[in-house]
């Protein structure tokens, strides 16, 4: 037997001896098993603790971070010794066999040998209908909610929809119906037990990469605001050392999207447009990422006046830079908008005179002046128009695949 072999079967005799004891205590002291028995006493505790260090599998890694899927708690045999006991189950624990023994060391020295897993990041999306399951990037695919496993942050997330209550899809953190769309990744290596914040990098980076690629999909996809929330779980149950202290991290706008009724798209036209995206000039995705926002957070506003602004603003990030750049604004976004998208002259005419509305909207907005009941269904027509050009402005720039020339793109269509 190997030297490492033989601290695991020692480490093993030691907690399968504690374990005992702290069930022999544990039945003196509650002899009548009942379904939600007390838990152990810190006595109890205390001698199961120091049984952990004693062992060499603890001893390697006492103080380091253990990653419970939200938090890094330090590892310490405070911290061990009542997820080792429930492991066996209070319910009745007079009546536990050998293999219960021995099953519940090991689950813990497997815990305390491993450094890196696999991992499930998963973000529920409300808003959205997807026809069909399919794989977006690499490790990552988009499917039905409903078709995620069933973990304890999945049913959390049921339990405390309000389903039949009206058509509610989103309003607030507290208060929305059931998701239909979610993406898993898988993590591969993620760092379970490290002696740094490894593990809060890798989750940081994937929420980044999320917020990413929703912003996008939202605004050249989806053309309306989401709201979504992120969780990780690992692959394997046995490394779920907390899962009931888990939470949500929601991915939402600066201002907060009130989404009663879903957008139906196809899955391939949300991993084409990513596709797409991603071989653009890091400039000009930038660029995009800081357009798209904007125009969602025009999406957000509680008055049409409000998304004006924004909406204006995120156009004008959009086409701007280039020659003519001094110009004024409504000519580059009415022009150089209505020649990118392309098609026949009237249809582009048609879009100028939306874009041109727009402007008249956003002058009053800034100068002030009150509208009359016509003029704020016309303001709420031009702000759902324009909104739809925008998407189509969007997709224009994935077709084209580069940073347009402007000076090219103001005296003829892209195409016709």
């Amino acid at each position: 037997m190997s030297t490492k072999a033989k601290r695991l079967e020692d480490d093993r005799t030691i907690l399968i001896a504690a374990l005992k004891q702290a069930v022999e205590a544990y039945r003196q002291r509650y002899p009548i098993p009942t379904l939600l028995g007390p838990g152990p006493t810190s006595e109890m505790l205390d001698d199961l603790g120091k049984a952990i260090e004693r062992c060499n599998s603890y001893q390697v890694v006492a103080g380091k971070v253990l990653f419970n899927g939200i938090s890094g708690p330090i590892i310490t045999s405070a911290f061990l010794a009542p997820r080792l006991f429930d492991r066996l189950g209070r319910w009745n624990a007079q009546n536990k066999s050998e293999e219960d023994f021995v099953g519940a060391a090991d689950w813990l020295i497997r815990i305390l040998t491993t450094e890196t897993t696999e991992g499930r990041f998963k973000v529920a999306v409300w808003g959205l209908s997807v026809d069909k399951d399919l794989t977006i990037a690499r490790h990552s695919r988009i499917m039905p909610f409903d078709a995620l496993a069933n973990t304890d942050m999945k049913r959390r997330i049921l339990d405390r929809a309000k389903v039949g209550r009206g058509d509610v899809v989103w309003l607030s953190q507290n208060y929305y119906g059931i998701p239909s769309v979610a993406v898993e990744t898988v993590v591969k290596d993620f760092p379970f037990i490290g002696a740094d914040g490894a593990c809060f990098a890798r989750i940081a980076e994937l929420n980044m990469t999320t917020k990413k690629f929703w912003s996008f999909t939202q605004g050249a996809t989806v053309g309306r605001p989401l709201a979504m929330c992120s969780w990780f779980d690992y692959s394997d149950q046995d490394f779920e050392i907390s899962e009931w202290e888990k939470w949500a991290d929601w991915l939402l706008p600066e201002m907060h999207p009130r989404i009663t009724s879903l957008v139906s798209v196809q899955a391939s036209a949300i991993k084409n447009n990513w596709k797409d995206y991603l071989v653009l000039p890091g400039e000009m995705r930038s660029d995009l990422l800081r357009s798209i926002d904007r125009f969602l957070l025009s999406q957000c506003r509680q008055h049409a006046i409000d998304q004006v602004l924004d909406l204006a603003l995120a156009f004008e990030i959009a086409v701007g830079g280039g020659r003519g750049d001094n110009a004024p604004a409504s000519w580059k976004v009415g022009v150089r908008s209505s020649q990118m998208i392309g098609g026949a002259l009237a249809v582009r005419q048609t879009y100028r005179e939306h874009l041109n509305g727009l402007y008249r909207f956003r002058s009053r907005a800034t100068h002030g002046g009150r509208m009359d009941a016509n003029e704020r269904a016309q303001l709420e027509v031009i702000v759902n128009e324009c909104s739809k050009i925008y998407v189509g402005l969007i997709q224009s720039f994935l077709r084209f695949r580069a940073k347009p020339d402007w000076r090219e793109i103001e005296l003829e269509p892209t195409s016709t």
